[in-house]
């Protein structure tokens, strides 16, 4: 009998360690390595209505902004690694550091930290669904003679 509860004890023990193991690398293959981060550099202005085309499958949320015309002027994408720092140049001289934080029920945090020279603009932490965006609007300073604001969508994808 004393053979037998040894030998169901080591089965017991076998099989839970396996369970353990297995569980460990689902969850290690379901870890994002870094994360795809696009800033899109968007002026906003009162002079036409129109949005360019490659604003459109944002329009929705740039209406909100209630301005009448979006243009895109530039879009940058980097990698960062998980509590990495991606630093993006903006127009006007401003840096948007971006600080992928954690990855949790497929939505992702970011540390957003928006400055002009040494003084910050905007320091948050935002979640978004994983392959989603956010907008940052009405920052003012567009390119010279165009006026406007300028509007950045933050988007980012787990690699």
């Amino acid at each position: 009998m004393t053979h037998r509860k040894n030998l169901l004890k080591a089965a017991l023990l076998f099989s839970s360690l396996t369970l353990l193991a297995a569980v460990w690398l689902h969850a290690a293959e379901k870890s994002p390595q870094s994360v795809h981060v696009t800033i899109g550099t968007i002026l906003a202005s009162n002079q036409k209505d129109e949005i360019d085309a490659k604003c459109k499958s944002i329009e929705k949320q740039l209406r909100v902004l209630k301005y009448r015309s979006y243009r895109c002027l530039k879009d940058e994408s980097q990698n960062v690694a998980w509590q990495g720092n991606g630093v993006f140049q903006i127009l006007g001289g401003r840096s948007l550091s971006v600080v992928p934080q954690e990855f949790r029920n497929n939505r992702i945090a970011l540390k957003v930290r928006l400055t002009e020279g040494q003084k910050p603009l905007v320091d948050t932490t935002v979640r978004i669904p994983n392959r989603g965006n956010f907008i940052l609007g009405g920052i003012p300073g567009g390119p010279p003679n165009e006026g406007g604001a300028l509007v950045l969508s933050i988007s980012a994808a787990a690699q």
